[in-house]
């Protein structure tokens, strides 16, 4: 690309690694109007410990990238509007000190306290028994952890790209493994970008199956939100043409599905499935607002690349992890044998490949948020959603 300036900060197969880089346009000589920065340091103490992040900021829109988690995003701020939320993890976390097989396999959740993460790329719903070949190609029981392995992956290679304007646009690339011997190999080849003075960044994602057999591929983007975008009476303000609870536990809050309540110490999780309606443009959108109505985050994709949507509500105590998720998906988060019998699992051909596209937009102003409410209700074209009253076989396991 023309004009492009490009730093490479890691790239393991030629042994290339920065440990500290600092970009802003007197250094890269790139005239703005609007101050920008990107910052690349390694942290040290604690859980945090060895980990690398990339700080971009692009003068409105700030984001805290993690090559060391999978180049998941960890926090970010909009004009002095806190994105993410407050896990009781003190992250980011190191994989090294995250043992997946923890708490029945649920040890993903050591780590987890970022505002966007993968889950994925082999599997990413709850721990279950899986059958796969083994290296003798005879049928063997395999236990799948929560949420799979691509968040407790290290890139291999990340490069950080400038190309100017007007306007800018400040670009970080990662590429992430999840590959073993006689087991599925995969590649995550992932561009993080922004433009400078902007109130969105837009990750586009493409999976590589670079092995020579075919292999299967399941990928959710488990984007959580806390304060301010929930509080007592925050919404889900998204075009679902029809919506179902996951579970029994779900059925329990079904007539007040797309509203929060405020930090409840001891609330036990409830999700819910959506189908949503798409544009002429095939794309459609979702957004968490909160009850003011004055700050509201979105998510944008193409629906054909991430045709399921799972909302997680998980609105405990403050101190417990007050959030609520909001996660497009090739897939929906249950068992992926469940998953592959209702044809929701990707297979990928040897050298093929899977895009998606996910764009994060904050609102800090009423007249903003309004207009996307504008945007769901135009979606939706007058129709109704069809609000089932317990789940169904289409989409829970034992429905």
């Amino acid at each position: 690309m023309a004009n492009v300036r490009s730093w490479t900060l890691t790239d393991v197969a030629q042994r290339v690694f920065v440990d500290r880089l600092d970009l802003n346009p007197s250094v890269v000589a790139v005239p703005s109007e609007v101050p920008w920065a990107i910052r690349k340091r390694t942290l040290r103490g604690g859980l945090c410990d060895g980990v690398d992040i990339i700080e971009v900021d692009n003068g409105a829109l700030s984001f805290t990238l993690v090559p060391t988690r999978g180049m998941g995003l960890w926090k970010g701020s909009y004009r002095g509007t806190f994105i993410g939320w407050q896990a009781p993890v003190a992250g980011p976390v190191n994989p090294w000190f995250v043992n997946p097989l923890d708490q029945g396999g649920l040890g993903w959740l050591k780590g987890f306290d970022e505002c966007i993460v993968r889950c994925g790329l082999g599997s990413n719903g709850p721990p279950c028994t899986d059958v796969v070949p083994d290296n003798n190609g005879n049928p063997s029981k395999v236990n799948l952890t929560l949420h799979g392995r691509i968040a407790n992956l290290p890139a291999n290679r990340v490069e950080i790209q400038i190309k100017p304007g007007p306007p800018t646009e400040l670009t970080v690339i990662g590429v992430v493994d999840e590959s073993m011997l006689f087991c599925p190999q995969l590649r995550l080849v992932t561009r993080i970008s922004t433009t400078v003075g902007s109130n969105r960044l837009t990750i586009s994602d493409r999976i590589v199956n670079f092995r020579e057999v075919a292999d299967e591929v399941e990928l959710l983007y488990h984007c959580n939100f806390g304060m301010p975008f929930i509080d007592k009476g925050a919404r889900l303000v998204a075009p679902s043409l029809s919506v179902a609870p996951r579970d029994a536990r779900a059925v329990e809050g079904l007539a007040g599905y797309d509203t929060y309540l405020g930090p409840t110490p001891g609330y036990v999780e409830q999700c819910y499935w959506h189908d949503l309606a798409a544009g002429s443009d095939g794309m459609t959108l979702a957004m968490l607002r909160n009850s003011d109505g004055d700050n509201g985050v979105v998510l944008r994709y193409p629906k054909a690349q991430l045709p399921c949507f799972t909302q997680w509500k998980n609105t405990v105590g403050e101190r417990e992890g007050y959030v609520t998720g909001m996660e497009p998906g090739i897939n929906l988060p249950n068992p992926k044998t469940f998953e592959r019998e209702k044809g929701r699992v990707v297979v990928l051909q040897p050298g093929a490949s899977y895009s998606s596209d996910l764009t994060l937009e904050i609102h800090d102003q009423a007249e903003g948020v309004a207009a996307v409410e504008a945007e769901v209700a135009s979606l939706l074209a007058g129709r109704k959603t069809v609000v089932h009253p317990r789940p169904i076989a289409t989409w829970s396991p034992g429905a």
